[in-house]
């Protein structure tokens, strides 16, 4: 007799429970939209943003159309906030539900790990995303000034590739050397003495007059003397 019993009321059970569950995710659902229309996400960014779970035996209803969603009072959004949902159904309910909030920066990481003295390709660099609390430094999030850069280091997939990792310009590169004013610009090629990233004063000599020379580089194989 009680095994009969428990035969009827599984399927019951798990009707009840399948839709507590939905109506929990749905609620969850709702207050996320709620939070990511609050925010202001930079263009080169991604919103990551998860409700905390709702009890299933908390005595809750969809509440379509009578549902409002709020901050409470002087609350702003971050990155823990809490949100407050209402019912004004004929049965009314509230709850107060944590969401926690990341906003996700890009950064240039490799698609495979690379060896120390490798030179970067396209196909070798990707972009991938990481919480902005979490990724500081001399990181890029374009991949096009990389290409062509020389690692000084093995670098790993999922890691941010450190200017401190790679050569633009590396000792005993030859470079196009740029000297330039407000009215004019020469060209000539040198001879690098020392490694250099984008924006570091290195030592060259000049390969066509032989004279040592400092500049700044620009790009890949490119350096430039302001005078």
């Amino acid at each position: 007799m009680i095994s009969r019993l428990f035969l009827i009321l599984l399927p019951i059970f798990g009707i009840s429970h399948a839709m507590a569950s939905e109506l929990t995710q749905y609620l969850q659902e709702e207050a996320q939209a709620f939070v990511l229309g609050q925010l202001d996400v930079p263009l080169d960014a991604q919103a990551e943003v998860q409700a905390a779970s709702i009890d299933e035996r908390l005595p809750l209803s969809r509440c379509e159309g009578a549902l409002t969603i709020s901050l409470p009072a002087r609350m702003e959004i971050r990155r823990n906030t809490t949100v407050y949902l209402k019912c004004e159904e004929e049965k009314p309910w509230d709850l107060y539900l944590p969401v926690r909030v990341s906003i996700q920066k890009p950064y240039v990481t490799v698609a495979a790990p690379v060896a120390k003295g490798d030179i970067l390709s396209e196909s070798m660099l990707t972009l991938a995303y990481q919480d902005q609390t979490l990724i500081r430094g001399d990181f890029l999030s374009d991949p096009a000034p990389l290409i062509g850069v020389r690692s000084k280091r093995e670098l790993k997939p999922g890691q941010p590739i450190r200017l401190t990792q790679v050569c633009v310009v590396c000792k005993g590169d030859q470079v196009t050397l740029s000297a330039e004013n407000s009215s004019m610009q020469i060209k000539t090629m040198a001879r690098a003495l020392q490694d250099g990233s984008f924006g570091d004063m290195i030592r060259l000599v000049n390969i066509r007059s032989g004279k040592p020379v400092q500049g700044k580089v620009e790009a890949v194989g490119s350096v430039v003397v302001t005078f």
